[in-house]
């Protein structure tokens, strides 16, 4: 299994398919007992403000947004 591992994708791929262990799987392999297969094990991203989008724009320090 270890050769059809894809570390950059983080998953395997037989014959140009790739594969990833689902949730149940994974808790199988970690013996894991109280996984709750109703509940989404996803972190939302926090919304981006607009100092933030300015400086990445821009490439500037924070400072700078901030004096400006």
């Amino acid at each position: 299994m270890v050769r059809f591992w894809d570390p950059a994708y983080q998953c395997f791929t037989f014959n140009q398919e790739d594969m990833t262990l689902t949730i149940e799987e994974y808790a199988a392999l970690l013996r894991i007992d109280n996984v709750k297969l109703n509940k989404i094990y996803v972190k939302e991203p926090k919304p981006m403000t607009f100092k933030k989008k300015l400086i990445k724009l821009t490439r500037m320090t924070n400072t700078w947004a901030e004096n400006s």
